[in-house]
C-alpha cells in the first residue's frame, strides 16, 4: 500500500548568509571602526579559538541538507520521523552558527573599543620599585642631573633596565643605552611636532625625554603616557603623563611644567 506523505521542508540559515550578515554587523557597529587590519585579524583569531569555523558550519549545513534529501527519498517506507530529526539537526546547527557569529561580533566590537581607547589614553607600565631604586635628584642632591635621571627612568620603563643615574653621565647628553651608544638627541622644530613625536613614541611603547621649563629654570622629564589625545597633531603638556626626576613622582606634565620652546627631546632607538 502506497503512503502519501506531506513533506514540509525546513528553511535553514546558510553560513554564507550569516557571513554577509556578520560583515554588515561589523560595518555598522555604532561608533566603532577597526584601527587597522591587525584588529580584525586578532578578533578573527579569537573567533577561531572559540571553536567557531565558518567552513565547518557550511559543511554541517550541506551534510544536513543531504541527509534531509536522503530522508525524504525513504520517507514513503520509513515515515516522517527521520525527516523531522534531520530538520531538527539543521535548525540546531544554524542556531549554533548564528549564536557563534553574534559572539564574534561582540568580541570584535570590544576589541575595537579597546583599540580606540588606546589611541587616546595610554600609560606605559613599569615597576615602581625600579624608579625607587634609581632614586631622585632630591634624595641625592644632584640638582643638575635631571637629564640622566630622566633617561634612567625611561630605560626602566622601556625594558626594566635599572642603572644609577651616573651611568648616563650626569648633566650631559651621552646616554649609553640610548641610540646605539649615544642618545638620539634632536630638536624637531615646533612644540606641536615635539609632542606629536612623543605621542608616536609612546604609542609604540617607548618613553621620551623632553626639555621643559619650571619656575626655577629649565628641566628634563620622562614622558611615559598620554591622556585625552583625541587629536595627536594638536596636543599640549596637559595630554601627557610624566615621571619627574626631582622627586620621582608620576604627574600630568602640565601640572608642574611648560614646554621650554626649543622642541628638543631624547628618544630611544631600541
Amino acid at each position: 500500500m502506497n503512503r502519501t506523505t506531506n513533506h514540509t521542508k525546513k528553511r535553514t540559515t546558510k553560513p554564507s548568509i550569516i557571513a554577509v550578515g556578520l560583515a554588515l554587523a561589523l560595518a555598522l557597529v555604532p561608533g566603532t571602526a577597526f584601527a587597522s587590519s591587525d584588529d580584525l585579524s586578532v578578533a578573527a583569531a579569537d573567533f577561531a579559538a572559540a571553536g567557531v569555523d565558518a567552513g565547518e558550519a557550511a559543511e554541517t549545513g550541506d551534510e544536513a541538507q543531504g541527509g534531509l534529501a536522503t530522508s525524504e527519498e525513504g520517507e514513503a517506507q520509513a515515515g516522517g520521523e527521520e525527516d523531522d530529526a534531520t530538520a531538527t539537526t539543521i535548525d540546531e546547527s544554524a542556531s549554533q552558527t548564528v549564536q557563534a557569529a553574534a559572539a564574534f561580533v561582540s568580541q570584535a566590537s570590544a576589541k575595537v573599543q579597546e583599540a580606540q581607547q588606546a589611541s587616546t589614553d595610554k600609560v606605559l607600565s613599569y615597576d615602581r620599585a625600579d624608579i625607587e631604586a634609581i632614586g631622585t635628584q632630591e634624595q641625592t642632591g644632584h640638582s643638575i642631573c635631571c637629564p640622566s635621571f630622566s633617561c634612567a627612568y625611561a630605560d626602566a620603563v622601556l625594558d626594566g633596565t635599572v642603572h644609577d643615574h651616573s651611568y648616563y653621565t650626569c648633566s650631559c647628553c651621552t646616554w649609553p643605552d640610548w641610540g646605539d651608544g649615544e642618545s638620539s638627541f634632536r630638536c624637531v622644530g615646533t612644540d606641536e611636532q615635539l609632542l606629536r613625536e612623543a605621542y608616536d613614541e609612546i604609542a609604540a611603547g617607548r618613553p621620551t625625554v623632553i626639555h621643559v621649563s619650571a619656575g626655577y629654570g629649565e628641566h628634563w622629564i620622562a614622558l611615559i603616557g598620554y591622556t585625552g589625545a583625541t587629536d595627536p597633531d594638536h596636543l599640549t603638556l596637559a595630554n601627557f603623563i610624566a615621571l619627574d626626576p626631582w622627586d620621582g613622582a608620576q604627574i600630568v606634565a602640565s601640572d608642574r611644567f611648560a614646554l621650554y620652546g626649543d622642541g628638543c627631546e631624547h628618544v630611544s632607538d631600541r
